[in-house]
């Protein structure tokens, strides 16, 4: 894979594993070593449409990580904070306030049979 789409997307995801793992270095290293790896394996493709599906992956991988990935701390009190950045994509639950409630299980207020209210 020697054409500039390429190397954009290479970029792109470089880009964003420093965003989604900023101040994890282990994972940083091993991510970056992981997109290097799959880019040496793939770099000499000579077909376009593969070369082209390829990139597609890289460009959703730097997508998935951009907006969807945030990092968590645990703090000595044991609770976690997690670090969002501007580009985190937060919904609005609207998905769920339209749909079915019956299929959300106990989360939407469905009965609950406790153990101790089961007949043997």
């Amino acid at each position: 894979m020697s054409y500039k789409p390429a190397i954009h997307a290479y970029r792109g995801v470089l880009r964003a594993i420093r965003l989604a793992f900023h101040g994890d270095l282990e994972v940083l290293t091993a991510a970056k070593q992981r997109v290097r790896e799959g880019f040496e394996e793939n770099r000499n493709l000579t077909d376009k449409t593969q070369q082209d599906e390829h990139v597609k992956n890289l460009n959703d991988v730097s997508k998935l990580l951009t907006q969807n990935i945030v990092q968590g701390q645990k703090k000595e009190d044991g609770r976690y904070y997690l670090n969002f950045h501007d580009k985190i994509e937060l919904g609005d639950n609207e998905t769920i306030k339209q749909g079915n409630r019956a299929n959300l299980g106990s989360l939407a207020g469905k009965k609950v049979q406790k153990c101790s209210s089961v007949k043997k």
